[in-house]
């Protein structure tokens, strides 16, 4: 019984996941230490609601010669507020459109009411890295969206040790 092959890959899995994880640790981390970034004053650039539509043709099922073959086009749409901001930190011009640290699209309400917040042309406060102050962010400490990084990451983990443990243990094998 080969257990290589699957070991291995049950372990990618653990690493996406651990990956995953870590990435979510630092990320709410850093949006913690915004709390006590400075702030200057900065102009909103552009402010807009992105709507991106992703289609996919659904195909009937190709051994079945017996059922209409005609595609069936499925739409995804997506919703992300695009915000560009200028400001200036000790004489230099610097431009950004990150929101908040975890800045996921979502519905058209949310992306609306975020835009609403940041209209064009408006002045805001804009939160900066002290030792890198193009890194910048509209909304300091928010991480709201790092649970489902953390589901995620943890889904892949708990996989691939489930997956691990049943090639360790015979019950995954490969011929």
């Amino acid at each position: 019984m080969n257990i290589l092959f699957p070991s291995l890959f049950s372990l990618v899995f653990i690493f996406i996941g651990v990956g995953i994880i870590s990435f979510g640790k630092n990320t709410a981390a850093k949006a913690k230490q915004s709390l006590s970034w400075p702030s200057t004053e900065g102009e909103i650039a552009h402010s807009a609601v992105l709507y991106q539509t992703d289609t996919s043709n659904d195909q009937g099922d190709a051994f079945d010669t017996q059922t209409d073959t005609s595609n069936t086009i499925r739409a995804t749409s997506t919703y992300k507020a695009d915000i560009v901001y200028r400001y200036k930190v000790r004489g230099k011009s610097y431009s950004s459109s990150k929101i908040s640290f975890m800045d996921f699209a979502s519905t058209n309400n949310r992306a609306q009411s975020v835009v609403n917040r940041y209209p064009d042309n408006s002045t805001v406060q804009v939160y900066y890295n002290p030792a890198n102050p193009a890194d910048a962010v509209l909304e300091p400490g928010d991480a709201s969206g790092i649970t489902l990084l953390y589901a995620i990451g943890s889904l892949f983990a708990v996989a691939g040790l489930f997956f691990l443990l049943m090639s360790l243990t015979g019950h995954v094998h490969v011929h």
